[in-house]
């Protein structure tokens, strides 16, 4: 009787211990691939300020951290294997802490693998699978006894003797590029678990996360498409949003930072699910909206770049990704000067829309989109072109090498000024550059007019043509001389011809009338300027380009210096106007010290420059030319501005 009443005390005693399960214990399953086991470098803020609260079970041993399998520790990363890194899993435990109420615990269970199909998640393919793949990928699958299904089953069914099976996190699908039956086969995944486990689908749901996001650039962004059919098949499945997640240089992982917001991302989805506030602790839901993302890669030895046969080595030009939030808009397109035509641009869950690209090479470049047929910058970004009709951004494609560059060199200043038109009876914009060293230098300096295109303003050349970092550089180089630049305004508000016609001229005119008696005076009076025709030098693109040499030729007295940017008079205007050079050639072979042209091949200008350079021909003028490839652009004109600026007052 004593020893019968001692086993029925010791049954009693076993099966007390036995249903010692914590319910306030939520366990998670954690599968995937390379960005579920962790891929980012584990940083010092990911060891801090962990909860005691937040567990991990240890999948397989980890000699170096004294972690042995299926045993639970404090959940400092790496949570998947001792080589791994940091992982969603990190933050998602981290956020659901922050908003449970205490007496709360929560644990992980992460057995991934990198690289791998879906395959590798379903109980009677796994094997098979592991046998077909890479070496690297068999040596993986065959640390979780070749079947990661069975293996993560087993480690399972141990935790639920301590606590609740609260939910599944996935995170795979790089290695299953458009598998329209990819939704299907993680179903089946999720009723085997269900069924193995002895789960409720309705108290342990599946979320899956999105892949690297389109507007993140993500290498296989596309797959997001078909990740987001869960919920459509599997009544407990939900889709974590990666939108807005920051990547990895190789656009297929993630940072640490886009670790831990889409960490933060899986518990906003799962607090509710689980019957509690979602509240912000750790970071916004979705990161911020950005654009352009220029994604910049590790620089290798010996890498190179586009480059035509037979050039120096470069280095490759980054991958850029454009975005816009529209969330009702029907379609988007992206256009641009380094691309052809408009391109279409892909929603992502959010109602963001992106594109990803690559520049041919590096400059700065004039962007749109076109949303619903509506022409629009991008909202995003801060570096708007400025013009009178078109709305553009611009994108710096970074080149070290770039006279546009900005570099550690002394810098001159840009300020904004006002002078009294009595030409138009206006008040008008001004912008002049001014060396470095010229508040405090005493010294006169030499001046260069500088006129904007049509329907550019007087800032374009300061935002777009970057004249300030180009003089910068040229000047610390030794290149180009120290020199005031006056940036106007060309439009004269009288309309602009077409500069094939001589209603052309009556435009010229103003604009020299303006330059002479307001502008001229007006930087002559308010800036230390070297006041003889040695001293001056003036060039335009475009409208601004013709309004120089209409200027200059009219002035010779006042001008040594003239450059031509994509622009050109007719012979009828030069016939009409400045007869004495065609007559005597030598005033101009004599009077000016530089009279250059530039144009590129694919201009629609270009058969018209070439006009006035077989008159200047034709009538003994002398002058210099350069040819680019290209066409009517600011890329075009920057280069030209660059050269010319090393000629004057030389």
């Amino acid at each position: 009787m004593k020893k019968l009443l001692m086993i029925l005390m010791a049954l009693t005693v076993a099966c007390a211990a036995r249903g010692a399960v914590d319910k306030n214990f939520h366990i998670f399953i954690c599968i995937g691939q390379s960005n579920m086991e962790g891929n980012a470098r584990v940083e010092d803020q990911d060891r801090e300020g962990i909860s005691p609260n937040y567990l991990m079970m240890a999948p397989v041993d980890f000699p170096g951290m004294n972690r042995t399998k299926g045993n639970w520790y404090p959940a400092v990363p790496p949570l998947c294997r001792e080589n791994t890194g940091l992982t969603p899993a990190d933050y998602f435990g981290r956020t659901l802490l922050e908003n449970l109420p205490e007496g709360h615990r929560v644990g992980i269970i992460n057995v991934s693998v990198a690289g791998c199909k879906i395959d590798a998640f379903m109980k009677d393919r796994a094997e098979e699978y592991g046998k077909t793949g890479a070496d690297w990928l068999q040596n993986i699958m065959q640390i979780y006894g070749g079947n990661p299904y069975n293996y993560v089953v087993d480690l399972a069914r141990k935790a639920q003797k301590d606590g609740v099976i609260s939910g599944i996190l996935l995170h795979q699908g790089e290695s299953d590029p458009d598998d329209e039956t990819w939704p299907s086969k993680v179903k089946s995944i999720y009723e085997d678990f269900l069924k193995d486990l002895n789960l409720k689908a309705e108290e342990c749901p599946l979320l899956a996360g999105e892949v690297v996001n389109s507007d993140r650039g993500g290498v296989c962004g596309p797959m997001n498409r078909i990740i987001n059919m869960i919920p459509d098949v599997i009544p407990t499945g939900h889709v974590v949003s990666s939108s807005g997640c920051k990547e990895n240089f190789d656009r297929l992982h993630f940072s640490a930072a886009g670790y831990r917001q889409l960490g933060r991302n899986y518990a906003m989805v799962m607090l509710p699910l689980m019957g509690y506030e979602a509240r912000q602790t750790g970071g916004a839901i979705d990161g911020g909206l950005e654009s352009p993302i220029i994604h910049s890669m590790p620089r290798f030895p010996g890498m190179g770049g586009r480059r035509p046969e037979g050039a120096p080595a470069r280095p490759m030009t980054p991958n850029v990704t454009f975005n816009i939030s529209a969330p009702r808009a029907k379609e988007v397109f992206f256009t641009s000067q380094f691309t052809q035509g408009r391109l279409p641009m892909t929603r992502n869950s959010k109602g963001i829309w992106s594109i990803t690209v690559q520049p041919e090479k590096a400059d700065i470049y004039p962007y749109n989109f076109i949303v619903d047929g509506v022409s629009v910058a991008d909202p995003a970004n801060m570096n708007i072109f400025p013009n009178e009709n078109f709305k553009q951004s611009l994108v710096e494609i970074p080149d070290s090498e770039a006279l546009y560059t900005v570099n550690d060199v002394p810098h001159g200043r840009v300020s904004y000024c006002t002078y009294k038109s009595s030409v138009l009876d206006l008040n008008r914009p001004l912008l002049v550059y001014t060396p470095a060293g010229y508040e405090t230098s005493g010294k006169k300096y030499p001046v260069f007019y500088l006129v904007s295109g049509t329907t550019d303003t007087e800032e374009t050349w300061f935002k777009v043509g970057k004249l300030n970092v180009i003089l910068d550089n040229l000047i610390a180089q030794g290149k180009a001389e120290p020199m005031i630049v006056v940036m106007p305004y060309g439009n004269m508000m009288n309309g602009t011809p077409r500069p094939n016609t001589m209603a052309s001229v009556s435009m010229y005119k103003v604009f020299n009338e303006e330059l002479t008696t307001c502008i001229m005076p007006y930087v002559e009076s308010n800036f230390r300027t070297v006041n003889d025709r040695d001293h001056r030098a003036i060039a335009g693109f475009s409208r601004g380009g013709g309004q120089s040499l209409f200027a200059a030729l009219s002035n010779l007295d006042k001008f040594a210096y003239l450059a031509s940017y994509s622009a050109y008079l007719i012979p009828e205007a030069l016939d009409t106007c400045f007869p004495q050079y065609a007559a005597n050639p030598a005033l101009l072979n004599d009077g000016l010290k530089l009279f250059w042209f530039g144009v590129g091949t694919s201009d629609g200008l270009y058969p018209d420059v070439i006009r006035h350079q077989e008159y200047n021909d034709a009538k003994g003028i002398k002058y210099e030319k350069v040819f680019t490839e290209g066409a009517h652009t600011w890329m075009n004109a920057r280069n030209y501005l660059s050269i010319t600026l090393q000629r004057f007052f030389k």
